[in-house]
């Protein structure tokens, strides 16, 4: 598991602080994609946004005990 963290910003906005938890690791780039949108139909323009004080730090994730035939 990875912690991720960072601070978003978008244009007129205010930061926003930002954690999530994720199996596979992101990259501060991929993180922007994840936010930003493309002009759409209608739109009058696109959504950029950046990342800033980006940590992708790797967990360890505690395991529970399996529920079954075996278990003690």
């Amino acid at each position: 598991m990875y912690k991720i963290t960072a601070t978003i910003l978008k244009s007129g906005g205010l930061p926003v602080a930002w954690t999530c938890n994720s199996k596979e690791p992101l990259t501060s780039r991929q993180c922007e994609k994840r936010f930003s949108r493309g002009k759409e139909v209608g739109k009058t323009a696109e959504v950029c946004v950046s990342v800033t004080n980006f940590e992708c730090i790797a967990i360890e994730s505690e395991r529970k005990p399996k529920r079954g035939k075996n278990v003690q």
